[in-house]
């Protein structure tokens, strides 16, 4: 894998305001129900002791119980799960967890050629492309192969082939991409980025299963 010096090539970024201020919309919709913060898995791949804090702070409650029995709890209780991390369309809610990674090279292939292992794609035409450094070891499911997209230059690029171990290769058409350039796997739409959620349906996968996997594979950056 190519080093690109200052640089992660891979990383999730949490942003703990969208944490902090999801709790608080969710404090407020419950009325006089107590919102409790379900922290299973490392909250989600968020990270345990920063979505604490942050969920504390915007007026919720933490427990360690197994969130689907409500034994042990005195009082009603909303549990604060996939809605805490925004990981739905909810237009008063925010996403937490952005996963993009570097280019880390770039080649341009004739019609014919094909590309990564089993040869599972090939070009019909010529065609410039990227290889992106996060794979399969960093979460990003085999299931993406020659399915998913990645958001590279403000636009939505094909992964073509299959998805490696550390890499994965996206079709560029025409267009061109350098060295250091940030491919974005899932962020914020509000930003324009592609959102978790529609990452989950083009895989067929629950939206906590992505962002619990990626949280546990890959360096954190708050």
């Amino acid at each position: 894998m190519i080093t690109l010096p200052g640089s992660r090539i891979h990383s999730a970024s949490i942003d703990l305001s969208a944490i902090r201020n999801n709790a608080a919309v969710l404090v407020r919709r419950a009325g006089s129900a107590a919102v409790v913060a379900d922290v299973r898995a490392d909250a989600y791949g968020h990270g345990l002791t920063e979505v604490i804090d942050a969920a504390l702070d915007g007026g919720a409650f933490v427990r360690d119980i197994d969130f689907s029995t409500s034994g042990g709890l005195d009082a009603d209780f909303v549990s604060a799960g996939t809605e805490l991390y925004g990981l739905s369309a909810d237009p008063g809610l925010q996403p937490a967890m952005r996963v993009s990674a570097l280019v880390v090279g770039t080649k341009s292939i004739d019609s014919g050629e094909s590309v990564s292992y089993g040869y599972t794609w090939t070009a019909t035409c010529r065609t410039n492309l990227a290889l992106v450094g996060i794979g399969y070891a960093e979460g990003l499911d085999r299931m993406a192969s020659n399915v998913g997209s990645l958001f590279l230059g403000g636009v939505l690029r094909r992964i073509v082939g299959r998805v490696a171990m550390n890499a994965l290769v996206l079709d560029l058409g025409q267009h061109s991409a350098a060295i250091g350039d940030e491919a974005v796997v899932f962020g914020d739409p509000a930003s324009g980025e592609p959102a978790v959620w529609d990452w989950a349906d083009s895989l067929g996968r629950p939206a906590a299963e992505i962002v619990s996997v990626f949280g546990s594979h890959l360096p954190r950056v708050y």
